[in-house]
């Protein structure tokens, strides 16, 4: 089973930067590669303020998705203030290493919408927005759920840009929240 968990940095979390902390970041999500379809950091607008991160990943049920969070090594030294928990039917059946869209020059963000409708099928979405889709999927509150809403991570020019993207694949404009976003892992 997938899930999407959104953490939220403590409002002191910008300011940390520590080196082994970092390590055993990336260490802990080492040992969870074969089950990451996404993962990566959320960024103020200045596109260089933590502000939190995004993991997708396979676990056995939502007790494995708490234990996740409550032995992430930024999480037991305090660096988020809550987290968010979502079963994740993940619609395009790929990582976020699968990605080959356009170049990565461009900045890429989160766009996660609770309370909407069913996402459009991916055979009904344009070809353009198909090839900015990074992440895309129903998000559900508990295993056997109702859907509770829609996550997409999509590349694009300018933030200007996504909410029309997000739009198109059946995102409402209300109740959503948009990241900017980068791929995670080893820097």
């Amino acid at each position: 089973m997938d899930f999407l968990i959104l953490s939220r940095a403590a409002a002191h979390a910008a300011t940390v930067d520590d080196d082994a902390l970092n390590e055993a970041h990336w260490s802990y999500m080492d040992r969870l590669a074969d089950s990451m379809i996404a993962r990566g950091p959320t960024l103020a607008a200045d596109r260089e303020t933590w502000t939190g991160s995004v993991h997708v990943l396979g676990l056995p049920d939502a007790g494995a998705a708490r234990r996740f969070i409550a032995d992430e090594p930024y999480n037991r030294a305090g660096l988020y203030e809550e987290h968010s928990i979502w079963v994740f039917e993940n619609l395009l059946g790929r990582t976020m290493w699968e990605f080959a869209g356009p170049p990565a020059s461009e900045p890429r963000f989160l766009v996660v919408a609770e309370g909407s409708p069913e996402p459009v099928p991916l055979a009904e979405l344009s070809a353009p927005l198909r090839d900015r889709l990074i992440l895309y999927g129903t998000l559900r509150s508990a295993q056997n759920g109702p859907d509770v809403g829609v996550a997409l991570a999509v590349q694009a020019p300018a933030r200007a840009a996504v909410e029309p993207l997000a739009h198109e694949a059946g995102v409402p404009r209300a109740r959503v929240q948009v990241h900017d976003w980068e791929f995670g892992g080893r820097r």
